[in-house]
């Protein structure tokens, strides 16, 4: 965390994603979100379909190197070495991660269109 002279601690902020393999970084909120608009899973703040969707899709589809599968041949170009579960997804602040989860089969619920898929 960063203090400024005479003031509260500010956090320190990043994007949860590098913005490529080399660990670049998004410049801002709309260079980041024109980025992940390649996601067909669903965008923030409106979905696809119309309706509310408060969060980001991160899939090999558009990031590659911070959605690893261990099975897409896309991934070798970027990791060399075989896939042991690390993730390149990061924390956007400083402090502490109080609640996460990782699945590989999410709870899913039918709907007229198809299943929906619930993710944290």
């Amino acid at each position: 965390m960063s203090k400024p002279e005479n003031g509260p601690q500010v956090p320190d902020i990043r994007w949860p994603v590098p913005k490529n393999n080399r660990g670049g970084e998004f410049s801002n909120l709309e260079e980041m979100l024109a980025h992940l608009e390649g996601e067909a899973t669903g965008h923030w703040l409106i979905g696809r379909n119309g309706m509310w969707h408060g969060g980001i899709h991160i899939s090999d589809t558009t990031t590659p190197w911070c959605a690893l599968s261990g099975q897409a041949m896309n991934e070798a170009v970027d990791f060399s070495v075989p896939f042991k579960g690390e993730q390149a997804v990061r924390c956007m602040a400083d402090g502490e991660v109080v609640a996460y989860r990782i699945n590989r089969d999410y709870l899913s619920v039918p709907w007229y269109w198809g299943d929906l898929r619930y993710y944290l």
